[in-house]
């Protein structure tokens, strides 16, 4: 079975459509919600919708950070396998059994998906394209990318840093040195509502920059909003 682990902070509008979207997908899986202390009423949202869910579905609370939040979720998780998805993203039908199939494989131990955006202009097409060909090559996953992996190798190296971004990169750092990581050939779609809110090209530097300096381990708080806030 897959744990679905997805973060949320401040996400009530988004619940609902997340929770009908995964009443759509094939396979054996569960939910687990976690929370870094919203302030609206996404709590409510979860506890009023679970009736909609057709699948097991957890909620847990915990402080605030990506990382710290996916790792408590995968403290309960029940599959052996953990998917960690964002809120705002959606799979193809399939996507689940696939998962599974691939891992199937003692030498692949995780990986991730095809990026794509909803509602894509000539420029965020350009990232998804760009952004896919990297990972091809050096198979290092963000978030939106849909990361995988089998739970007995995350727990050996750890989980995720508890740090204030680009815990997904430090988290495929970690993966490689246990076994393969595959890109399926299946896609993930996700909101581009970062770039709409703050500024394609602003976003885009501002990761550019994140992901440079993190080379050296600094990780200003001034980038949060351009690398985890949506």
């Amino acid at each position: 079975m897959i744990s679905i682990i997805t973060p949320i902070l401040n996400e009530s509008k988004n619940i609902k459509p997340f929770l009908n979207h995964l009443n759509t997908l094939e396979g054996d899986f569960e939910l687990l919600f976690v929370d870094g202390g919203s302030t609206d009423n996404t709590i409510s949202m979860v506890e009023n919708n679970k009736k909609i869910f057709n699948k097991n579905l957890k909620l847990i609370k915990t402080s605030q950070g990506r990382g710290k939040q996916m790792n408590e979720g995968a403290k309960i998780a029940e599959g052996n396998i953990l998917l960690f998805l964002h809120v705002d993203c959606t799979l193809e039908r399939d996507t689940i059994k696939v998962i599974e199939e691939v891992l199937k494989s003692i030498k692949i131990i995780g990986g991730g998906m095809i990026q794509a955006f909803s509602n894509p202009d000539f420029f965020l097409r350009f990232i998804s394209k760009y952004g896919n060909f990297r990972v091809r090559i050096n198979k290092v996953f963000f978030g939106d990318y849909g990361i995988f992996v089998k739970k007995d190798i995350f727990e050996k190296i750890g989980g995720y840093d508890d740090i204030i971004f680009l815990e997904d990169v430090e988290l495929c750092k970690k993966m490689k040195k246990y076994g393969e990581l595959i890109q399926i050939n299946r896609k993930i779609t996700t909101s581009p509502r970062r770039f709409q809110s703050l500024g394609k090209f602003r976003v885009t530097l501002m990761f550019i920059t994140a992901l440079l300096i993190n080379i050296v381990g600094i990780r200003p708080k001034f980038l949060i909003k351009y690398i985890v806030d949506k």
